[in-house]
């Protein structure tokens, strides 16, 4: 008649007069929980929970999704709110040694707060502890790298041209000069004496190409047909490689960007996060995600992790909406010092967490699924990030002025290249002067 394991109905009640049924002896209490205080655990995590504090450091407001989400059920079902702060050296809790939980899992599962609500990840090894409430919001597991790094320009005056076009313009010289001491012994009428020459040949070709021609004017029709192909073709060389020149030395060359997990699990960054990412890894079909499970270390401290992310040692895990803010928080000259990798985990639901068997949570979870259907999680989510930029805005706008106000000149770190080629030419000068002197005759 009745399922297995199924929980005790009350069907009927017997008074003096015979039978009573339930509707008739309960009436509805789930609309009112008449100003009860509810204890509620939480710590500062943005979006999702934000501290506004004065300048004596304690916390006046609080904003985000999560705490929007809580005012909100309060005002409604008609409760108070009475915050019970968690340490962020434990945060969402771990498991220690003795099998305890401690952080907001902690205190959910032990009930010594009534719900747990920042940013909370469902996921089925946490709900052997607590219960969970109706989903409200999503994200994404995601690891935040170093921004690639500027690279030497000691090869920007090579990087307009290919490899290949380097070749062809090499081999064009070459040839340009054996060509054009040809034409000129083949020549009808006499030319200028310099021509004879096969350095000078090849100093012209070169000079051409540097839009630098020798004033030497020739005279025979054979020659003049030649070298105004020459200069033709140097023109359409000498244009297009200094125009590509000024992009190469006024845009820093950057360092391969960190895209994929595969191109993270190879490039030798140490792993670091919160301890619930272990399990996730462990869990994961991906042999490459399974990998960072051992690799991963247990951080509770994000903000000394994410020094050790803009120096170039970690790589940091978290949620992709908190990586965002501390991404745009953390620049330099305009530049971001952090990078969020494309490719990211699988979608996360948060809810907020119950003790085990809360009448709380059949309580809530109407309303909170009416507060996403009108769409009020997005809404709150805009507002987290306008309370970002208009406050990052006052400390980034004096930076702003100064970039603004004056171009961006040329350093020596992009100009290096030039100076090389001049150094090479020294050398190679000096070489030449050297053969020079070992090979003339000497005097008696």
């Amino acid at each position: 008649m009745f399922p297995r394991y199924s929980p005790p109905r009350l069907l009927h009640s017997w008074r003096d007069k015979g039978l009573r049924y339930e509707r008739l002896r309960f009436t509805p209490k789930d609309s009112d929980l008449w100003s009860s205080v509810l204890r509620v655990a939480t710590f500062d995590h943005p979006p999702s929970v934000v501290y506004d504090y004065d300048r004596s450091g304690r916390v006046v407001r609080r904003l985000g999704v999560d705490m929007q989400l809580v005012e909100t059920l309060a005002r409604v079902r008609n409760f108070t709110v009475e915050f019970h702060e968690v340490s962020h050296e434990e945060r969402w809790g771990y498991e220690l040694e003795n099998g305890t939980w401690v952080g907001l899992v902690g205190q959910v599962h032990h009930e010594n707060v009534d719900l747990g609500t920042c940013n909370l990840f469902l996921e089925t090894h946490r709900a052997q502890l607590l219960d969970y409430s109706t989903p409200y919001n999503f994200e994404r597991g995601c690891f935040v790298t170093p921004s690639p790094k500027p690279l030497n320009n000691w090869q920007s005056p090579t990087l307009p041209f290919t490899w290949s076009t380097w070749v062809a313009t090499g081999a064009s010289l070459a040839l340009g000069g054996a060509l054009l001491r040809l034409v000129v012994a083949l020549s009808s009428v006499q030319e200028p004496r310099e021509f004879t020459s096969f350095s000078f040949a090849y100093l012209y070709v070169m000079g051409s190409l540097t839009s630098r021609t020798l004033h030497l004017t020739p005279h025979g029709p054979r020659l003049r047909a030649y070298v105004g192909l020459v200069w033709l073709t140097a023109l359409i060389l000498a244009t297009a490689y200094s125009a590509n020149l000024v992009a190469f030395l006024s845009v820093t060359q950057m360092s391969v960007p960190i895209n994929t997990l595969r191109q993270l699990a190879g490039s030798g960054l140490r792993l670091g996060g919160h301890a619930f990412w272990k399990t996730q890894f462990r869990a994961s079909i991906d042999p490459t995600v399974q990998s960072f499970a051992d690799r991963l270390e247990p951080h509770v401290d994000l903000d000394a992790l994410f020094d050790q992310v803009t120096a170039g040692k970690f790589a940091l895990i978290e949620n992709r909406q908190y990586l965002e803010i501390v991404a745009a928080v953390r620049n330099s000259r305009g530049r971001s010092l952090l990078r969020i990798m494309p490719q990211c985990l699988l979608t996360y639901s948060i809810g907020l967490a119950f003790p085990q068997n809360s009448p709380l949570s059949d309580f809530l979870n109407p309303l909170i699924l009416r507060v996403v259907e009108a769409g009020l999680v997005f809404r709150w989510r805009r507002d987290v990030v306008d309370y970002y930029r208009s406050r990052s805005a006052d400390t980034n706008s004096g930076q702003a002025l100064v970039l603004s106000s004056r171009g961006m000149a040329l350093n020596l770190n992009q100009l290096q290249g030039a100076f090389y080629v001049l150094a090479l030419g020294c050398l190679g000068a000096c070489i030449v002067l050297l053969l020079e002197q070992l090979n003339s005759p000497r005097s008696s």
